[in-house]
């Protein structure tokens, strides 16, 4: 079996949705107030005193919060900052990414419809979230800016 066989099997929606599962854990012990707009999050790593992690809340539904999540410093100076925008879901209690970098909005569907989308694309943004979220909350201290 391929390397592509076999991420083509491994992608099943539950998978996708446990993933959204723990990052919405994840973010629970961040300690973000979601339904307040404006209320921002800055986790700086213990080894740097320049912030790690941003979040903010940036839109605020009945049932859905849209966070602004940005990576600063991320890795070597010349990379450029990540930002991500997420659907926090607290009916479901899931996140979700949603857009990448300001550029690339993820569509609905799993599969690779016309374009340069890789059909296992959603997944990567997704489990990138978790590792940030994870890094975040094992090396950063917390400051709450409301």
């Amino acid at each position: 079996m391929t390397v592509f066989e076999n991420r083509k099997r491994h992608m099943d929606l539950t998978g996708l949705h446990d993933e959204c599962e723990r990052n919405y854990r994840r973010l629970q012990k961040i300690a973000i107030d979601s339904r307040q707009v404006g209320c921002k999050v800055m986790l700086y790593y213990q080894e740097r005193s320049i912030a790690g992690l941003s979040i903010e809340v940036i839109e605020v539904a009945k049932y859905t919060s849209t966070l602004n999540i940005v990576t600063e410093q991320a890795g070597p100076h010349w990379m450029p900052r990540i930002e991500v925008k997420a659907r926090l879901y607290r009916d479901a209690k899931m996140v979700e990414v949603i857009e990448w970098c300001s550029d690339r909005t993820i569509p609905w569907a799993l599969t690779e419809k016309v374009g340069l989308q890789a059909r296992d694309e959603k997944w990567q943004w997704n489990i990138f979230l978790g590792e940030v979220l994870s890094y975040g909350l094992h090396h950063g201290i917390v400051v709450l800016e409301a």
